[in-house]
């Protein structure tokens, strides 16, 4: 009896745990707006199933987009092709471009957006549970029931696990699948049945159709495989009932290999199967996908492996196009520290790991390993912990640092461990350990709910929480588009009716019912002509991203603007991805921001009324001048912008761009004389000033001197190459 109260005990704990995941889960999610990829995912899942066409988002595989989107196939969704042109140019150019406007108005202009993300939403939290649910397996399997109740807890409790697991996207999907997998090859080194052999070698070819770093579970299984190749005990094999074999280490090494070569046959049926046993992306194969262009150092030998598997259509095409364009983009820039480089840190995800996973977790993971290590006991902890440091030590060799999402995989394992150290303290019966263990569970369960329903944005104290998140880490650590529903709230508790909002994101915020002056709609209204006054809402509402990396999200000029706000106290927040602003309207620099933007946005005579209107407020304002002829210069009246020019350099004697841009027009007319004279004065001001270099040795060449016009050739290169050594391409 006291046996079966205790399995009832655990199952209740289990179910409870389950319980509060879905709720925290389901209540913070209804709190946000889709993330930024998130369309493209949902559009790209509903295009696989509804129409048979695989061109939006090849850089991820099938799999999650569809599983996603097989509740749209009964809520009636309004097809926007027909009238939307954006659709086909998604063949012609590089993934995202035109897919994310397209996605945009189908989600959120043609259909009820809310509507169709819940049921796919709740589509990925089925996932995230299944997850939940082999966690408690497992580690109850390995360690006992306090064990798998301690794992549970702490994935339930997690803010990066519940920031994820309805996110539509590939981290947490493949996470659980790499769990799965890994929990079945154990099982087929223990009991090597038909049905653990099966699953391992299907949740191998599942993973390959979830995300393209599959790859990576290869010598994970390879690593686990090899120590039980080597142990001395046989192992027995039992592939029909009432036959069992015993194996030696070569015939081990031979099912091993058996194990791993049945996952790469069943991996490739599967990739076929998921893109309909077709080749070619579109359906009739009267169109072609777009190939991405590799950097040229690695071109020859990438584009003799391109042109073969095409020619023998030896992968989907969908498939070559997305290793291609994640080939392209391996190379990427990251922001670590209010630091940025330009291919990554090595520190990057260390970082991450430390300030993105809560104190109470990490405490405990220097627990169990210190157990470990004091008992020489790795075992069963070694199916955890190679799985654990294995793929920790691929991601930091990838420098791909987007986000501690593409850790997740570990997580899993490292629950399981903490499980099994926590119930071996807590049967050794020490008073003061219950008693830390129990301060630690409460420490977990208050820093999850004190931050609801803000999981994304979660760092721990030692990064001094949430609000000092943005000096460690950006992107999805922090600011991924979530917060549209936040902002909408805020603008109604204070009244506000009108923002200047600079998103990171895709979701529409007009659909949350936020009056953005910058909307396409509010400034295709306001591009009139002649002198019409504008007048700009008074705050702005700017994401974390834009604000702290503009410097790898931003053009140049716009990132200069909004850099100075950065060392201004925001008057509100917004789940700290949303940055909020009250402006002095009456300092015409404001105008002058807002007028880039609008010009950005390719409205030229909203950009030429908020620039007259910082020229009313300031007549002296040099930028303002600076704007208004770059302006005149797109409007294609040079002559007009060589005296606006010349109006903030006279203004500015220091304004080294003015110069350059000054120059940059005479020398379009054919006046080289004056046009070197004003590169030289750019270069007075700004010595360092690489594309002004690079202009004058232009201008130098024209005149037929050449020697001059190489030194300074050789300077620009000189200033480009130490920018690129310091992680940056600019100025």
């Amino acid at each position: 009896m006291t046996g079966n109260r205790g399995t009832l005990a655990a199952v209740i704990g289990a179910i409870i745990c389950c319980g509060v995941f879905g709720i925290l889960t389901i209540t913070s999610v209804v709190r946000q707006s889709p993330t930024i990829d998130e369309s493209v995912h949902l559009l790209g899942g509903y295009s696989y199933l509804k129409w048979g066409d695989y061109r939006v988002n090849p850089e991820h595989p099938p799999l999650v987009k569809i599983w996603a989107a097989l509740p749209l196939l009964w809520l009636g969704v309004n097809d926007p092709r027909g009238s939307n042109p954006t659709w086909n140019e998604i063949l012609i150019t590089e993934p995202g471009g035109p897919v994310y406007p397209f996605a945009q108005e189908m989600f959120f202009k043609r259909n009820d957006a809310a509507r169709l993300f819940f049921y796919a939403k709740f589509q990925m939290l089925l996932l995230s549970t299944v997850l939940a649910i082999f966690i408690y397996i497992w580690s109850r399997e390995l360690f006992g029931i306090t064990a798998g109740l301690v794992a549970l807890f702490l994935y339930s409790l997690d803010p990066n696990i519940l920031a994820h697991s309805a996110i539509i996207h590939t981290d947490l999907p493949f996470a659980a699948i790499f769990f799965i997998g890994t929990y079945f090859l154990y099982r087929a080194f223990s009991e090597p049945t038909r049905v653990n052999l099966s699953l391992t070698a299907l949740s191998f070819g599942l993973a390959a159709i979830t995300k393209h770093s599959f790859v990576a579970i290869l010598p994970v299984w390879l690593i686990l495989g090899l120590i039980k190749v080597i142990k001395s005990e046989p192992q027995a094999l039992t592939l029909f009932e009432r036959t069992k074999f015993d194996l030696n280490r070569k015939q081990r090494l031979l099912f091993l290999s058996g194990v791993l070569g049945g996952a790469v046959v069943i991996a490739y049926f599967l990739i076929w199967m998921a893109y309909g046993f077709r080749f070619s992306a579109v359906p009739g194969g009267g169109a072609r996908l777009f190939m991405t262009q590799i950097p040229q150092a690695q071109k020859p030998i990438v584009h003799a492996i391109q042109s073969f598997l095409t020619e023998h259509h030896a992968f989907p095409e969908a498939l070559i196009a997305g290793y291609l364009y994640n080939l392209k983009i391996w190379k990427h820039s990251a922001y670590l520290l209010g630091e940025i480089s330009g291919d990554g840190f090595w520190s990057y995800f260390p970082i991450a790991f430390a300030v993105k996973t809560p104190l109470p977790t990490l405490i405990l993971l220097g627990l169990s390993l210190g157990l470990c290590v004091s008992k020489k006991k790795w075992q069963p902890q070694i199916w955890l912990l190679i799985p654990l440091l294995v793929y920790f030590a691929l991601a930091v060799f990838s420098r791909f640092n987007i986000g501690v999402r593409h850790l997740l995989p570990i997580y899993p394992f490292l629950f399981v461990l903490i499980g099994g150290a926590v119930a071996d303290l807590w049967r050794q019966g020490s008073r003061i350990a219950r008693g830390g263990l129990m301060i630690l569970a409460l420490w977990s369960l208050w820093s999850t709910l004190s931050v609801w329903p803000h999981y994304l944005a979660y760092f721990n104290e030692a990064a001094g929480g949430p609000a000092n998140g943005h000096k460690v880490l950006l992107d999805s650590n922090l600011d991924w588009g979530q917060d549209l529903k936040g902002l909408k709230q805020w603008i109604d508790r204070n009244g506000v009716t009108k923002v200047q909002l600079i998103y990171f994101g895709t979701a529409d915020a007009k659909y949350y019912g936020i009056d953005d002056f910058y909307s396409p709609e509010n400034l295709a209204a306001r591009n009139l002509s002649g002198n019409q006054e504008i007048e700009l809402p008074e705050y702005l509402v700017i994401s974390a991203n834009f604000l702290y990396g503009g410097e790898i999200f931003l053009p140049e000029a716009l990132e200069e603007r909004f850099g100075a706000y950065r060392s201004r106290q925001p008057d509100a927040s917004v789940g700290q991805s949303l940055l909020i602003y009250r402006l002095n309207l009456a300092d015409s620099r404001m105008y002058v921001d807002g007028a880039m933007i609008a010009a950005r946005k390719g409205m030229l005579n909203v950009a030429m009324a908020l620039l007259q209107r910082s020229l009313k407020l300031n007549p002296t304002n040099a930028d303002a001048y600076f704007q208004l002829a770059n302006l005149m210069v797109r409007l294609g009246q040079p002559d007009d912008a060589l005296i606006q020019y010349r109006q903030a350099v006279n203004i500015k004697p220091d304004f080294a761009e003015a110069y350059r841009n000054l120059a940059r027009v005479l020398a379009a007319q054919g006046r080289s004389d004056e046009a070197t004279q004003y590169f030289r004065e750019a270069l007075r001001v700004k010595p360092e000033f690489a594309e002004a270099h690079e202009n004058l040795a232009q201008a130098l060449a024209r005149q037929g001197r050449a020697d001059e016009a190489a030194r300074h050739y050789q300077e620009a290169l000189r200033i480009l190459k130490q920018r690129r050594e310091a992680g940056t391409s600019r100025p």
